[in-house]
């Protein structure tokens, strides 16, 4: 008898393999890899078993049965909430729910894959986790998944291409059914994979409704970025410098300065690592290198709030001599001294959109389709009008 598969081609039979036991802790680091969502208890991933000492011990459960016995609902509806918990009333899911946790019963994902030939996992490669608009982005996207029964499993790539094809096919062994990435600049061996596997790819923080492309869930990047730097010269400015994190392998970035560009011909552009000591060490260079602006516009935020130290560091004032704006709107941005202009990402939108869209095409086959999603521009106190001092002008004798 031929063996059956579940998403990704892996095998029913080896799902034992993904023994998961809900604990509801909230995030567990395994084999190198985040596992989000109603976590995890003892956890074999593609074969590797935790050490016994690090298993809890095993829960006590109680038989489907019981539950319906208690409720007096079917064996079928039970299963249903705790398989496909969407295609059940709110009132109904609560009632079992409740008399599943006075059991103390948790379903075990190993027999229901085994059962429902599905896994009920969605992966996500994304750059890294250092910064909070990955958090943001994740934390939304974890959320949105769990309200339909399902668990997140992340793995970041160090924004490198082949990193990211080989964590995403750790993902899909693992029986991801669907891949969430950032960006479209992806290894073409992962876009051959998902399509000969039939796993969905879903691409975010960047929206692209060109048909040839993977399905898109984001903001226009090129767009924002115009509307920052119109933003600046509305208010006179003309001696702009960007301050930005790498191009390569970063499409966002590239369309950004694009963007920019297309207001700004002449800008002058400034290249560093995606990191606070990059901003201050951006700053610092302009100042050695005696390049005169009025304001500094940062691709991110960490960018910005770099850059803030330095001027300070350096006596400068913000924004009588030098106007600063980021790009993300990070929940610390506004607590600056001076609070920081910025570009609203809508990364929280982002991430429930990207659930729904998953979900969706995973349980009812709704196709995947391209969503644009609005940023804006936030004013706040680090940005003003020029009053025509430069920043050299402003600096401490």
């Amino acid at each position: 008898m031929p063996r059956q598969h579940a998403a990704g081609g892996w095998p029913v039979d080896r799902m034992i393999h993904l023994c998961l036991l809900v604990t509801m802790a909230p995030t567990i680091d395994v084999t190198g890899y985040i596992m989000q969502g109603p976590a995890f208890h003892n956890v074999l991933l593609s074969g590797l078993l935790l050490p016994e000492n690090r298993r809890l011990p095993p829960v006590p459960m109680s038989s489907i049965r019981e539950i319906a016995r208690r409720t007096g609902y079917s064996i079928a509806t039970v299963s249903r909430v705790f398989n496909r918990p969407d295609a059940v009333s709110a009132k109904t899911r609560e009632l079992i729910e409740s008399a599943a946790h006075s059991l103390g019963y948790h379903p075990h994902p190993a027999a229901r894959a085994l059962a429902t030939r599905r896994t009920r996992i969605v992966g996500a490669a994304i750059p890294g986790i250092e910064h909070s608009i990955f958090a943001r982005f994740i934390s939304a996207l974890e959320r949105g998944l769990k309200q339909h029964g399902y668990a997140l499993v992340l793995a970041t790539t160090g924004n490198d291409v082949q990193e990211e094809l080989e964590r995403c096919s750790d993902l899909v062994r693992m029986g991801a059914e669907g891949i969430v990435v950032s960006g479209l600049d992806h290894h073409a061996g992962l876009l051959a994979m998902c399509d000969q596997r039939k796993i969905p790819l879903l691409c975010t923080s960047i929206f692209a409704p060109d048909p040839v492309h993977p399905p898109t869930i984001g903001y226009d990047n090129y767009a924002l970025a115009a509307n920052a730097a119109g933003f600046l010269k509305d208010l006179g400015h003309e001696r702009i410098v960007v301050v930005h994190g790498p191009r390569h392998n970063n499409d966002r970035t590239r369309l950004r300065i694009r963007g920019i560009r297309s207001v700004l011909p002449d800008v002058l552009l400034m290249e560093t690592e995606m990191s606070v000591r990059g901003g201050c060490e951006a700053l610092g260079n302009l100042d050695r290198g005696g390049t005169t602006c009025t304001a500094v516009l940062c691709l991110s935020d960490v960018l910005a709030q770099g850059v803030y130290f330095e001027a300070l560091r350096r006596g400068y004032r913000i924004p009588d001599a030098l106007s600063i704006m980021g790009f993300d709107d990070l929940d610390w941005s506004r607590w600056l001294s001076p609070p920081l202009t910025t570009m609203h990402l809508p990364v929280d939108e982002m991430g429930h959109e990207a659930a729904a869209a998953l979900v969706g095409h995973l349980d009812n086959g709704v196709p995947l389709v391209s969503r644009k999603l609005e940023g804006h521009v936030v004013e706040r106190a680090s940005t003003a009008k020029v009053g025509g001092t430069p920043v050299d002008a402003a600096r401490p004798a």
